[in-house]
């Protein structure tokens, strides 16, 4: 069974000024290696990298709104800012009258995209935590409308980001679990891409 998965990874980043922006730590690193294992398996792939072909979280969102209704896996691993600057200023601000930005809420895209789901569509996604990890992923699971989440701890120790072993716990639906106390993002993306089939397979043949 080949499927297409549509991925989207890295940071977005929401511009301040023409050469500042708000973004976050993530890397890529996931996205890289899940794309890698959906060609190992012999799936069509589309990839959107941000910030390099969807820079800010809204750009992102009209990206993968047009491109989700071909796709029989969303893979939601890019690390979105919840907020941008109400403002951006068309000029660079001087460091003097630098003192505060107001911010504003994103869009929540994967909630957004779930109303447009089929039945047949699976969603991954993954949630970064450092408190009340299972309650939070939970709740984010049932919100977007994911068949599948991946739980990662993060804390002022503990920074998963870049090409590492991380601690990480595969959850879905029914809540059943796997837990990789470390494994390498290599691994961790064949699995999740494996994962993925799985379901596929399990929505479309329920009861197989």
């Amino acid at each position: 069974m080949k499927l297409r998965f549509l991925i989207a990874s890295g940071p977005t980043r929401e511009p301040i000024d023409p050469v500042r922006y708000l973004s976050n730590y993530s890397t890529g690193t996931m996205g890289r290696f899940l794309a890698e294992a959906v060609k190992k398996r012999g799936h069509k792939l589309d990839w959107v990298r941000c910030p390099e072909e969807a820079e800010s979280a809204r750009d992102l969102e009209k990206v993968l709104t047009q491109r989700l209704a071909s796709a029989d896996v969303l893979v939601m691993a890019a690390a979105v800012c919840d907020a941008r600057p109400k403002a951006v200023s068309a000029k660079k601000i001087k460091k003097d009258k630098f003192d505060s930005i107001k911010l504003v809420k994103n869009p929540d895209i994967l909630a957004g995209l779930a109303k447009k789901k089929k039945s047949s569509q699976v969603f991954v996604g993954f949630a970064l935590e450092s408190q009340d990890l299972f309650k939070n992923a939970l709740s984010k699971l049932k919100r977007k409308s994911l068949d599948l989440i991946v739980l990662q701890r993060v804390t002022k120790n503990i920074k998963p980001f870049g090409d590492q072993s991380i601690e990480a716990f595969l959850i879905k639906k029914d809540q059943s679990q796997n837990v990789f106390e470390s494994i390498g993002k290599k691994k961790l993306a064949e699995i999740i891409v494996r994962e993925a089939e799985k379901l596929v397979r399990d929505s479309r043949n329920p009861f197989c």
